[in-house]
């Protein structure tokens, strides 16, 4: 493998500083065994020449001694500093690497065993010294002792021969014999020669000794060991002046690369030049160089072709003096003039005016040239014939017109259309609701069946076409409210389970999503996907079944949302036509509409509202087996709480039995439908003709309601609502009524004042929701209005008070006893247990409405109107129910109930609270006549 420059290089360098590291650490090997050699042969020296001292000296005092002593003792402290320091233990972190050699303390263990034994033998030869002194002395002192005393010749000579070992052939006196100084004098002698034979003994051992060839050794060995570093040394020097030859050789041969790439790039920039200069010349588009005060100093063809000057025409002049008029746009100029006395690069678009006269589109671009210096030395405009373009923009522009102009049309159309067929749609649907619980002839309840069943149906198609032109004009916004999944489901499953029972084939409904899971989307457009994809199953299907499956999931972009799969046992659908299915206006076989009906919209509007909602649809199918639609909507978790929201979803209505209805409505069939309905639903109506007349009536009349239309003559619907919003100041409920399906109509409508838009044509159901939906609207304004037409001038009641058992009206009393009983079985323990739990919760209310009450406190009589609501119901209490309900209706919107309806409440618990210590008497009774007989 072949290794580049930088590699090559990178590598080089390591190498070498690793060899400079080596030549760094060998030059202070060399330094540190240097000063190691040094010491030693110094020490060497020292020791040999106080060896040689030692051998010379006479010692005749002792400073003599003293001074050769301490000598001694310093050669063998330096000798031993010398082995301490090249122990291993006790080099440092470099000197530990560097003198790691174990034969340099192996030499220098040696040298210090023989360097110690020589001083101690020349210690020894000092101490013998000085006794040999010592000796001679004290015979020489008893020799003149005893010269003086033996004046005998023999005596003498005796004396003197004990000293010089002279033979002599007499013998020693008695005389002298006897002498003590003479035993002394023999003594000394005797140990004068004992020590010059020690003397002699440690000379020879000492000449005989190995200590200057372990010395000898020691020097060559330091010498051998500082040549072999240098050797190193030189060795690495080498290599590394090796190394920065390759280094130097290798940057020489990159520059040379480099070189011959600049040339060759030099050569190729040339050529791109010259190309350039071809295509400068021969573009249609025009080229303009001019210098930094924009006078013209080159232009190529394409610019004489578009503009009609030629180079000599132009050159030396300022293009805005040739090619600008009056139809170019000022500010634009303004903006080239600016940015190129900043120095900047500028686009704009212009008119520019042709040699012989005509204008012509440019788009130009001018960008400033710098020169070595930074300066700006040159302008090269490059101008683009936009004529055409311009043109086809002009012509798209008024096509887009056309197309908006058509667009609208087209919704104009739509929403007349469809005001125009459901209005009389609504009044063939609501006759037919009408007449139908009212016949007793079968046949002629099939026929009212089949007509209501077709009216739907062309409610079905005229929602598929409009739903479609809004999903295809982009009009069609989603909402964003939180929901629980089964409130989608519930609907759906009560709506198709009786269809799917009457074709006898059978609804699988698999909801796997958590029962508290909540979720934020819309909630209704969920539910639309599934209506039409249900719809189309049971529509399809003749035997067999139709699934519903509902869990949660993620897609493969990890994106968390609901999957739906609906299956079916239907005619399925042949693969060919697939691809197609969810086209508009497309259907598997053409037959199919012939025998099914329909428009062919209903999986169109599914797939786009899917893919409206993030989602995505996908279908298999066999024919004769059926088909398999799975949908996945990615739809936000909520983590928020919305208990409240959803418990008032199913919560029973509040709406009173009976409220008073105006509706305002200008075609007579549809007033009739409408009053219809209301008195079917147990409350009184009246007609408008026209939103003028509901204005005036409104302020004649109370009326719980307004059920108001749109397009009425004199006074329309937005109009009427308004007036009695902003005029009248009536917070009276408005439901608008309207066969304009479009939501500029219904937002149009809420803006105005309305609380609710019902869509014709009217079904009796939505209505009946609507009520209930509004029902805590509704029951303000009307409780509101029995509480005003309450007659006080006769009533008493001045505070909140309790009665007596005598004052209050026992027939009142609504508990029902016989449902307790049933609910505890029989058991009379358990209905003295639930009694008793009234009684306590119905004292303890009492004291805290009058207390409520007394600091006109809202929020807790509100709460307590719940409260005793509740436990109405749970004791079957109708009347008392009914009563609380309406006191929390008026408590919700920050109104105190009159204090008669308070008293009627608080009367209400004491008359249970009486009724229910009668009822436990009476059983108590009955009990213990029961057990008497049995004695």
């Amino acid at each position: 493998m072949t290794l580049g420059y930088k590699a090559k290089i990178s590598w080089l360098v390591v190498i070498a500083t690793i060899t400079m590291l080596a030549i760094a650490m060998l030059t202070t090997k060399v330094y540190i065994m240097q000063q190691y050699q040094t010491a030693y042969t110094e020490l060497s020296r020292h020791i040999l020449s106080v060896r040689d001292d030692v051998f010379k000296i006479e010692v005749t005092n002792g400073q003599a001694y003293d001074a050769m002593s301490d000598a001694l003792v310093g050669a063998e402290r330096q000798v031993k500093l010398l082995q301490v320091s090249l122990q291993p233990e006790n080099l440092s972190g470099i000197a530990n690497v560097l003198l790691a050699d174990p034969q340099i303390a192996k030499h220098a263990d040696t040298l210090a065993v023989s360097v110690t034994t020589l001083v101690a033998n020349l210690e020894t030869i000092l101490r013998l010294k000085i006794s040999q002194q010592y000796s001679k002395h004290t015979i020489t002192l008893l020799q003149q002792d005893l010269w003086q005393k033996m004046p005998d010749i023999d005596n003498r000579l005796h004396i003197i021969a004990t000293d010089i070992d002279l033979p002599l052939a007499t013998a020693v006196s008695p005389e002298l014999t006897s002498s003590n100084s003479y035993q002394s004098l023999l003594v000394h002698t005797g140990l004068l020669t004992q020590i010059k034979q020690q003397l002699s003994d440690r000379y020879q051992q000492i000449l005989n000794g190995n200590v200057r060839d372990d010395f000898s050794s020691q020097g060559y060995f330091w010498l051998s060991v500082v040549e072999q570093t240098k050797l190193n040394l030189m060795l690495c020097s080498l290599l590394l002046i090796v190394f920065l030859s390759a280094y130097s050789r290798i940057q020489s041969q990159q520059q040379a690369r480099k070189e011959k790439q600049m040339q060759h790039s030099l050569t190729k920039s040339e050529k791109e030049k010259h190309l350039l200069a071809l295509v400068a010349e021969h573009a249609e588009d025009g080229f303009v160089i001019a210098d930094s005060n924009g006078i013209v100093s080159w232009v190529n063809k394409g610019f004489t072709t578009m503009s009609g000057y030629s180079l000599n025409e132009v050159t030396g002049l300022k293009l805005a003096e040739m090619l600008q008029g009056k139809d170019t746009a000022a500010e634009e100029v303004r903006k080239i003039a600016r940015a190129m006395s900043l120095h900047d690069s500028v686009a704009a678009e212009l008119v520019y005016y042709h040699k012989d006269g005509h204008t012509y589109w440019v788009d130009v671009s001018i960008n400033p040239v710098a020169d070595d210096d930074g300066k700006i030395s040159h302008f090269i405009a490059v101008e683009r014939d936009m004529t055409a373009r311009k043109k086809m923009q002009d012509d798209l522009a008024q096509a887009v017109v056309k197309a908006e102009v058509s667009n609208k049309a087209k919704s104009t159309f739509l929403a007349t259309m469809s005001h125009e067929l459901r209005t009389p749609l609504n009044g063939i649907l609501g006759m037919a609701q009408i007449i139908e619980p009212n016949l007793d002839n079968a046949e002629h309840r099939k026929q009212i069946q089949i007509l209501l069943e077709s009216g739907n149906h062309l409610t079905s198609l005229l929602n598929d076409i409009l739903d479609f032109s809004k999903v295809e004009g982009g009009k069609l916004e989603l909402e964003n409210e939180v929901f629980k999944f089964a409130s989608v489901l519930q609907p759906i499953t009560s709506t198709y389970e009786p269809i799917c029972n009457e074709k006898n084939i059978s609804l699988l409904v698999e909801n796997h999503i958590e029962a508290e899971q909540a979720f934020k989307g819309d909630k209704a457009r969920i539910r639309q996907v599934i209506y039409n994809l249900l719809s189309n199953s049971v529509k399809f299907t003749q035997t067999g079944s139709v699934s519903l499956k509902c869990k949660q999931g993620v897609n493969a972009a990890g994106d968390q949302g609901v999957e739906i799969t609906i299956k079916d046992t239907g005619i399925g659908i042949r693969q060919d036509r697939l691809a197609s299915i969810f086209d508009p206006f497309t259907q598997a076989e053409s037959s199919t509409t012939r025998q099914y009906g329909g428009t062919g919209l209903g999986l169109s509007i599914v797939k786009q509202l899917v893919e409206l909602m993030n989602g995505s649809i996908s279908i298999s199918s066999k024919v004769g087996q059926g088909s398999s639609f799975v949908v996945f909507i990615a739809i936000e978790r909520s983590n928020l709480k919305q208990q409240a929201a959803i418990t008032h979803e199913a919560a029973p209505s509040n709406l009173p039995d009976s409220i008073h209805i105006l509706i305002a409505e200008d075609n007579k069939i549809n007033a009739l439908v409408a009053k219809t309905f209301c008195q079917r639903l147990g409350h009184t109506a009246d007609v408008a003709k026209n939103g003028l007349e509901a204005t005036q009536m409104v302020q004649q009349k109370h009326y719980d309601l307004v059920v108001m239309d749109n397009h009425m003559p004199e006074m329309d619907g937005i109009e009427a609502t308004e007036y009695i919003r902003q005029q009248l100041k009536l917070d009276i409920p408005v439901f608008a009524c309207t066969a304009d399906v479009f939501q500029e109509a219904h937002d149009n409508m809420l803006r105005a004042g309305a609380n609710h838009v019902l869509t014709k044509p009217l079904q009796e159901n939505s209505f009946r929701d609507a009520l209930n939906q509004h029902a805590h609207i509704i029951c303000k304004v009307h409780l509101a209005h029995d509480i005003s037409q309450v007659d006080n001038s006769d009533n008493k009641v001045v505070a909140l008070e309790r009665h007596c058992e005598e004052a209050l009206n026992m027939t009142e009393a609504d508990i029902d006893f016989k449902q307790l009983t049933q609910l505890s079985q029989g058991d009379h323990q358990q209905v003295v247990v639930l009694l008793d739990s009234f009684k306590v919760f119905a004292e303890k209310a009492i004291t805290q409405l009058i207390q409520a009450y007394d600091h006109d406190d809202v929020k807790e009589i509100h709460t307590l109107a719940h409260a005793i609501q509740n436990m109405a119901t749970e004791y079957y209490a109708e009347r008392l129910h009914g009563l609380a309900k309406e006191i929390e209706a008026v408590t919700a919107n920050g109104v105190i109930p009159k204090l008669e309806f308070l008293q009627h409440l608080v009367n209400l618990l004491e008359v249970n609270i009486h009724q229910n210590q009668r009822f436990m008497a009476r059983h108590n009774a009955r009990a213990q006549q029961a057990k008497n007989a049995g004695r």
